[in-house]
């Protein structure tokens, strides 16, 4: 029986979390939840969309990821979505871009009865069927509009590469969008010197772990996710460099 996961800003002080669970086993008490995190920054979806695109290719395929983050309190429209044949089930509102750039994804509009105040209700109701094996085309109505950010995709000219940071993490890391294997391409088309602009700093080399460099040196480096990285070593690079989500990272190739 497919998996069944669970993403939300709900915290784990209330009942909310249960509730949802218990949305899910109501309809189908067999079914397997695994809760991945539910300490998301509340209302930031592009920290829910990190924790995501970080797990959900450890799953098998078929299983059903319910991401209960909302950045909106005035539309909590639940859309339906495959993502390398996996299903994903969360609110319209433009998290998809986040997940997918495939701008001819399908998707469908869950039809069914929703509390307006907690429609990640309806959610795990949605999940429990689908991992039950009820053909998910019959849960809802097809949709070819639906919410979605402009200007997540990295830019990529000759001798420069412009994203953004998507996370800033506990430790205050900043992990970007720019990928190793974009980097390494840019790189070999020219010189092999460049410099990551962070606005009054500048980083000139990668370094392979957090300690190669000094205490409360700034460091960049590729994680095992292959995104670049720029922390700092025992200290807070967000802090000291202004740096939040959604900042524009360059890299200048020289």
């Amino acid at each position: 029986m497919p998996i069944i996961t669970f993403i939300s800003d709900f915290g784990t002080t209330d009942h909310y979390v249960a509730s949802v669970k218990g949305s899910v086993l109501k309809y189908n008490p067999n079914n397997k939840i695994v809760d991945i995190s539910h300490e998301v920054n509340k209302y930031d979806l592009s920290h829910a969309a990190y924790i995501f695109k970080n797990i959900y290719e450890e799953f098998p395929q078929g299983s059903v990821h319910i991401i209960g983050v909302n950045n909106s309190d005035d539309d909590n429209k639940i859309i339906l979505f495959q993502l390398n044949n996996q299903y994903v089930i969360t609110f319209d509102s433009g998290i998809i871009s986040l997940l997918d750039s495939n701008e001819n994804i399908s998707v469908i509009e869950i039809e069914g009865e929703k509390h307006s105040s907690f429609p990640e209700k309806l959610m795990g109701e949605v999940a429990s069927k689908i991992a039950s094996g009820i053909n998910y085309t019959t849960l809802g109505k097809p949709i070819s509009e639906f919410k979605q950010f402009s200007n997540v995709e990295v830019k990529i000219t000759n001798n420069e590469i412009v994203g953004h940071s998507i996370r800033i993490d506990h430790y205050g890391n900043i992990i970007t969008n720019i990928t190793k294997s974009d980097f390494n391409k840019v790189l070999s088309k020219n010189s092999g010197s460049f410099e990551i602009n962070l606005g009054i700093d500048k980083i000139n080399k990668l370094s392979n772990s957090y300690s190669d460099v000094g205490i409360a040196d700034l460091f960049a480096l590729f994680n095992y996710n292959e995104k670049l990285e720029i922390g700092m070593n025992r200290g807070n690079a967000s802090n000291l460099l202004g740096i939040k989500n959604h900042t524009q990272i360059s890299i200048k190739f020289l």
